[in-house]
């Protein structure tokens, strides 16, 4: 069943892939329609979301920023499709960083870096740093069930020279490797653990908050520098990306001092282009409450 929906709608995202963009937004400008109007998807969430971390936002601002975050969630889409069909000179052109010198810096030391970024502008296209970034770059992620998908979104990531990698295999690459792979690993850590997983929280939004710890577990197990990549929206399908140093090493930082701030930094950067970030994943599912492990509470949430 699965092999059969993937063959069924594959030839459909190969042709969308091949589209010039403006042709493309067209396409999601219809598709913000019948999701946003007809649909409704996910209205409830993302004005939820939306209440709990700008509760002094009026109703007609958040509004708003519901409606350009959906339509913005419909341009993302279309650019995962599109990121199938872009070539190099096209990703280079809309997803730009200035200041990789930082990284790379890192990479001649022979030393392996965490990159640390959130579900804010563009994520995907980050695939355009991997010509100038002098590390190999793994990215961690979560597989997909569908394992045709998990193999297209693969392939598709690691086109320009990514490798995808769950988080069990980038510890066996680093402990393996012992540093001699100078490898950069990226994550998307503002991933919200299902209830039954919920040990870590601390406070996002004003708001006590279940988060994972992975980035900061692997960094300071081996050493590792830490930075968050802050993502900017220009306009619609170009992005800016600046890299900002958390710690030159983590082992010798505090418990949950890279967590906190890369959640700190999370929030200025959601703060300056709410509208881009992805309210409709239900961020605050999980309360203390609902935990079933023993907890682990960070220094700032209130005691």
């Amino acid at each position: 069943m699965q092999a059969f929906v993937f063959y069924l709608v594959y030839p459909f995202i190969w042709v969308l892939a091949r589209l010039p963009f403006w042709l493309l937004y067209r396409i999601s400008d219809l598709v913000f329609v019948i999701v946003y109007y007809l649909t409704r998807y996910r209205k409830k969430v993302i004005m939820n979301n939306l209440d709990i971390a700008f509760p002094e936002k009026s109703y007609q601002e958040k509004k708003r920023i519901a409606r350009e975050s959906m339509q913005h969630f419909c341009d993302n889409f279309i650019e995962i499709i599109k990121s199938l069909g872009i070539s190099k000179t096209q990703v280079e052109k809309r997803f730009t960083c200035d200041n990789v010198d930082v990284v790379n810096a890192f990479a001649k030391a022979e030393q392996p870096v965490v990159i640390m970024l959130g579900h804010q502008a563009s994520y995907e296209w980050t695939i355009a740093l991997d010509e100038a970034l002098e590390h190999q770059s793994y990215a961690v992620y979560k597989p997909i069930k569908n394992p045709y998908f998990d193999k297209l979104i693969r392939e598709v990531r690691s086109k320009f020279g990514t490798t995808l990698l769950p988080m069990k295999k980038a510890y066996n690459l680093i402990r393996q490797s012992q540093k001699s792979v100078t490898g950069l690993y990226a994550l998307v850590a503002d991933q919200a653990p299902k209830p039954y997983k919920a040990q870590y929280f601390t406070q996002f939004f004003e708001r006590t908050t279940a988060v994972l710890k992975g980035g900061e577990r692997m960094a300071k197990q081996y050493g590792m520098p830490v930075f968050f990549l802050r993502v900017k929206k220009l306009k619609r399908g170009f992005y800016h990306a600046t890299f900002e140093k958390i710690t030159d090493d983590a082992s010798k930082e505090v418990d949950w001092m890279v967590t906190d701030c890369f959640f700190e930094l999370l929030e200025d950067q959601i703060k300056r282009q709410p509208e881009y970030y992805l309210w409709s994943h239900k961020r605050w599912k999980t309360s203390l409450k609902d935990a079933t492990r023993a907890v682990e509470l960070s220094p700032r949430v209130p005691q």
